[in-house]
């Protein structure tokens, strides 16, 4: 999709952890996905690749 990816480890880090729980109304379900605002709990390819397109044609 040509998209930079950051990837974090939540059982090293806590602060990480934090954010990814207030992401996600406390979950620690992983992988979360944001894209930049759109949070997607688990891995979900199409709802991923909504996510990304609907970013990119806001930002035409």
């Amino acid at each position: 999709m040509g998209v930079d990816l950051v990837e974090y480890d939540i059982e090293k880090d806590e602060a990480r952890k934090a954010e990814m729980k207030k992401l996600t109304g406390g979950s620690t379900m992983v992988p979360v996905i944001d894209v930049e605002g759109i949070v997607i709990r688990g891995y979900a390819a199409d709802e991923i690749r909504y996510a990304v397109e609907k970013k990119r044609k806001e930002k035409r």
